[in-house]
């Protein structure tokens, strides 16, 4: 190498190129393993806002106050 660079590799311009598209997230297709057992797949759960975690936190707080046991896992 004489100090000059050789691009090479994928072209990333020209987006995905000519083969099938991705699927889009919604889509689920069925998955299966090597011996052919249906695998389940789960779902993420979605993310709280701020406003959901702070209102959560109070009514916990409020539940021990009232001396009912209260864990935070269980929401």
């Amino acid at each position: 190498m004489d100090g000059k660079m050789t691009p090479s590799g994928h072209n990333w311009v020209q987006g995905q190129g000519a083969g099938p598209r991705l699927k889009a997230d919604g889509e689920e297709e069925e998955r299966f393993d090597a011996m052919g057992n249906k695998i389940d797949s789960t779902k993420k759960k979605a993310k709280l806002s701020s406003a959901e975690l702070r209102k959560k936190k109070k009514d916990r707080m409020a539940k021990r106050k009232a001396g009912i046991e209260v864990f935070s896992d269980e929401d």
